[in-house]
């Protein structure tokens, strides 16, 4: 495990960041969901209690949005940076700060 979390594409981040979060699995109720209500008889009582839920977790699912766009960035981001090679003399420059990288 120390290995996988020194390896460079991990960002030093440990286990935790990398299981599986709970909203896929939240989404994938909602196709459950429609699936029961699909099979429900006409007249059984979750006929009305399984659509409020739906609605419930089709509205978790929008308000994490941004936050996985957030998310999805940052980890594009890291891979872009891996792939950065800088020749001798080249610098960046940046509104914050200045840094130049010496030939290694």
């Amino acid at each position: 495990m120390q290995n996988a979390v020194r390896h460079p594409d991990a960002h030093r981040l440990d286990l935790k960041n990398f299981i599986n979060r709970p909203i896929p699995r939240l989404l994938r109720y909602e196709l459950l969901l429609k699936q029961i209500l699909a099979e429900t008889p006409l007249h059984h009582d979750d006929r009305l209690a399984i659509p409020p839920v739906i609605e419930l977790i089709k509205s978790l699912g929008k308000n994490t949005e941004p936050g996985l766009a957030s998310s999805k960035q940052k980890v594009e981001l890291w891979k872009f940076n891996e792939g950065l090679i800088f020749k001798s003399g080249e610098f960046v420059v940046s509104s914050q700060f200045a840094c130049f990288w010496p030939a290694s």
